[in-house]
């Protein structure tokens, strides 16, 4: 019915763990957060990355490459 997920995981990730997960720079991720291409959740002090959103975020570039290439 659910999802399985990995719980030895993090479900949400910091921004330099996020620039290494998409290969990004930590700037890049910031530029991404700031136009809203790239959610983020502040909790406490942090800022952080769901990683469903990190991979939500490489499908629309995908799907995006995929459209300009027809």
């Amino acid at each position: 019915m659910g999802q399985t997920q990995d719980h030895t995981q993090p479900l949400l990730v910091d921004r330099r763990e996020a620039a290494r997960l998409l290969g990004l720079s930590p700037g890049t991720v910031d530029n991404l957060r700031q136009r809203g291409v790239l959610p983020s959740l502040k909790i406490g002090t942090r800022r952080l990355f769901d990683k469903v959103d990190l991979q939500r975020l490489i499908d629309k570039v995908k799907e995006q490459t995929v459209d300009r290439s027809h």
